[in-house]
């Protein structure tokens, strides 16, 4: 799995939920992950998520740390969701180790100090899997009460590149794990 980090401000408005825009925009083939600090503004037409779209929802920030991350192979919904969710995990443990601040998780997002310090989504095409995970990196511009990285004293980008470093390790862990296994 290729990651890549970037500097580019790129705005998030969920229209890069899309299969291969990765390849698109850095020209990265195959499973890849990539993060980029930019806003975020999703209007209810582009929501991949039914029940925030059916609530009237919006997710908007000035200020967000995204991630993309698209599988190809065995991208059913369901193992995409529990790649999200172990995104999800592996970012709630870095934040900790770096802030000492402990979120709590609710499914796929995470929330510290009653403040929601993420969004996250993940969707299937019919090509591959996708995720889309957000971390406020201020908390201005956004709908709701927030955390944010900037109050814990975390650069994004080093975050972000720790971040995805261990999300593509327990990748290459996991299919290292199956290919020693044996059926008796």
């Amino acid at each position: 799995m290729e990651i890549r980090i970037t500097e580019r401000n790129i705005p998030y408005s969920g229209r890069e939920l899309r299969p291969h825009w990765i390849f698109e925009e850095f020209g990265i083939r195959g499973d890849a992950a990539v993060a980029w600090v930019g806003p975020c503004a999703v209007e209810i037409e582009d929501l991949v998520d039914v029940e925030d779209a059916d609530a009237g929802g919006y997710i908007a920030a000035d200020e967000m740390l995204h991630f993309i991350v698209e599988h190809f192979l065995h991208s059913s919904l369901l193992l995409t969701a529990h790649r999200q969710r172990l995104l999800v995990a592996l970012a709630a443990e870095l934040f900790y180790e770096l802030s000492g601040a402990f979120p709590s998780r609710r499914g796929d997002d995470l929330f510290v100090n009653g403040g929601k310090l993420s969004v996250s989504v993940a969707t299937v095409t019919p090509v591959s899997g996708l995720i889309h995970f957000g971390v406020n990196v201020t908390g201005e511009g956004t709908p709701i009460e927030t955390a944010c990285l900037a109050d814990f004293g975390i650069s994004p980008l080093p975050f972000a590149r720790e971040l995805l470093r261990r999300y593509a390790d327990e990748i290459s862990s996991l299919y290292s794990a199956i290919a020693k296994v044996s059926p008796r």
